[in-house]
């Protein structure tokens, strides 16, 4: 009776185990196959640049009013202030930094779809940058054949994010991408920072500046200008992405991007000057922090998602068949004497 007992308890807790597998592996790994609440990531990138000199322009100093070729670092700060469900609320923190003192800060807030790392749904009380493409990453298991798309902050469009090849950067397999997007600036930190219009008799102090053929346009057109004569800038970007094959999440990366001072000249838009030039690339070490933060998360998803849901399984399996093989009859002994009868006949 406690043979029987026993053998019980073992295939109830072995179908118990093989239940937990299942369950982990087919409902609970998917549930969690999405945008954790806990991402805060920093990252670096460096290289050459070109900036307008604002107080430079206001002075007069005209050959010192584009600063170009200066050492530029863009530090990029992401990180999730709040889970709704199936909603992220994702900060995008962008700071341009130069000698000098120079800091342009450009903050973005989105609310993204946990698993699509598309646009979410709203979330109360959150004031959310409207948009439509990836912005911060892309999903989990990103798919080369997919066609995903980029929303670029400055210009507040959306383009084709192209996929490029495969290849392995610090370690970990990744995606290669590539976006470029051309508009008007519509970023409102950055248009901040630019002069809306300037003086006739200042922007003919740059017209030393200009290549020949717009010192001419612009000189014969400068009379029947409005003084101060208004601007208005055109952004481009172009973007390098290098996402991690398994995560989705961004291991390499260039930013280069520009925004050309325009005036409008007998109806014709009239590019002036790059007043910010940016061509940047992930440093060494935000390199290695994203491979070896993907490696770790990686890891981990391997453990809850294949190893446990197996170990369970083989386990639970194990304890079952003991149960049954323990469960099974044992024919009885024969009696000694009914034996030695039978061996004397």
């Amino acid at each position: 009776m406690a043979l029987r007992r026993s053998s019980k308890i073992l295939i109830a807790v072995g179908l118990v185990l093989l239940i937990l597998a299942a369950v982990l592996r087919f409902l609970v790994v998917p549930a969690m196959a999405k945008l954790p609440g806990s991402v805060d990531v920093t990252a670096r990138y460096e290289g050459a640049g070109t900036l307008l000199n604002a107080a430079a322009l206001q002075s007069g100093d005209y050959g010192n009013v584009i600063a170009s070729d200066v050492p530029v670092s863009v530090d990029r700060h992401i990180y999730v202030s709040e889970i709704a469900g199936d909603n992220a609320v994702a900060h995008d923190d962008i700071t341009v930094s130069a000698p000098g003192g120079v800091s342009l800060p450009t903050n973005h807030t989105y609310v993204l779809d946990r698993k699509t790392m598309d646009v979410g749904g709203s979330v109360d009380g959150v004031q959310a940058e409207p948009h439509s493409g990836m912005t911060i990453g892309l999903p989990l298991n990103p798919d080369p054949a997919a066609d995903y798309s980029l929303y670029d902050f400055a210009t507040k469009s959306t383009v084709p994010l192209t996929y490029v090849d495969s290849g392995t950067v610090s370690g970990r397999d990744v995606l290669n991408y590539t976006a470029q997007a051309q508009g008007p600036l519509q970023d409102a930190a950055i248009l901040s920072a630019l002069p809306p219009a300037l003086p006739k008799a200042q922007l003919a102090g740059l017209a030393p500046l200009l290549p020949a053929d717009l010192q001419a346009k612009l000189g014969g057109a400068l009379a029947t200008l409005p003084d101060p004569v208004p601007f208005n800038y055109t952004a481009i970007s172009k973007v390098a992405l290098s996402a991690d094959q398994t995560l989705g999440t961004p291991i390499d990366g260039a930013l280069n991007q520009q925004v050309i001072a325009n005036v409008e000249v007998d109806g014709e838009n009239v590019s002036l000057i790059p007043v910010l030039a940016l061509d940047t690339t992930l440093t060494d070490q935000s390199i290695a922090d994203a491979a070896s933060a993907a490696a770790s998360q990686s890891r981990m998803l391997f453990l809850l998602s294949v190893v446990t849901p197996i170990a369970l399984a083989v386990l639970g399996l194990v304890l079952v068949i003991v149960g049954v093989v323990r469960r099974r009859p044992v024919a009885p002994a024969r009696p000694a004497v009914v034996a030695a009868e039978e061996s004397r006949v």
